[in-house]
């Protein structure tokens, strides 16, 4: 009998394999169809929403390092609006699964995203929708701080869009604290299901010339291969301690070997980003890597390899 890579979230949720298309790397997920087939993915997580389009940072967003991707892209996107209006509807009629990655400034904002969506699917039908990932790693207005670094607006904002919605709500992480999991801790007592490890590390790019910033901003944030060792050391960390909390592990993955080593780290399903940009049939390959590498393993799923990182 084959390997199984069908992979279970809670409230219910079950993707045929672990590898979801991360946030921002694939738009809403129509554009990567005719690159790959669906069936080599569990699932998109679309752009992030906000309550109001929003235009971005000014050019330049990117910029290569040696072994990955600094972005200041600034969370462009049409605003929900939009997304209720124009792009739900669209890609509802397609043959995938998807998360909707919501944004916001305030907690009222986090919240009234979640509603809104949640409601056009009560009112509309579920479609492909399968549940929410808060992108917490935007500034709070009101206090000054980032979402994902402040223990409070953390607990705040994850208890208002809980009340909001039934479905999976998956909080995502940034990796730029010394503990993970405090963060994590408060994410699943507040109501979050799930955690994403993590968003982009923090980091600056200078021309040495002009001595100032490669980017239309003075720091961006880091992906691609050269965050895999903090990203894993993460995901250890907090499955270490919190073995039944289902983490989603995003940052690193180039290759079969790299996405294997998210779960042997803890990770319960994976995101697929940057290196996306590299090699566009990654998920294909990612997917039978896993089935590869389980069957030389000798092991029957996904379930009996996590977490077993032996590290003594």
């Amino acid at each position: 009998m084959s390997p199984s890579l069908t992979t279970t979230l809670p409230r219910g949720t079950i993707l045929k394999d672990p590898i979801l298309l991360a946030s921002g790397c694939c738009g809403y997920g129509e554009e990567y169809l005719p690159i790959v087939h669906p069936s080599s993915y569990g699932g998109v997580i679309t752009k992030a929403v906000s309550v109001t389009p929003r235009l971005g940072n000014e050019a330049p967003r990117l910029r290569e390092t040696p072994a990955g991707l600094l972005n200041c892209i600034g969370l462009q996107n049409p605003g929900v609006d939009v997304l209720l209006d124009e792009v739900l509807p669209r890609i509802n009629q397609l043959n995938y699964s998807y998360i909707v990655n919501v944004v916001g400034h305030t907690v009222d904002e986090f919240a009234e995203l979640v509603r809104r969506v949640q409601r056009h699917c009560d009112e509309q039908g579920q479609g492909g929708m399968i549940g929410f990932e808060l992108d917490l790693s935007c500034p709070n207005v009101d206090s000054g701080t980032t979402f994902a670094t402040d223990l409070d607006v953390l607990r705040a904002v994850t208890k208002a869009c809980r009340a909001e919605t039934e479905q999976l709500i998956i909080s995502k992480m940034t990796p730029n604290v010394t503990d993970m999991l405090p963060y994590a801790e408060a994410s699943r007592d507040s109501g979050a299901d799930s955690i994403t490890i993590s968003n982009t590390l923090n980091g600056i790019s200078i021309d040495i010339r002009t001595r100032k910033s490669n980017l239309g901003r003075p720091s961006a944030g880091l992906s691609g291969a050269a965050i895999l060792p903090a990203v894993l050391y993460h995901i250890w960390r907090v499955h270490r301690a919190m073995k039944d909390y289902p983490i989603v592990g995003c940052g690193g993955i180039w290759d079969a070997d790299s996405a294997i080593q998210h779960i042997l780290a803890g990770a319960t399903a994976i995101q697929l980003g940057t290196g996306l940009f590299m090699n566009p049939k990654l998920p294909t390959e990612v997917q039978d890597g896993l089935m590869r590498y389980l069957a030389e393993q000798n092991e029957p799923d996904l379930d009996s390899i996590r977490g077993t990182y032996e590290y003594c």
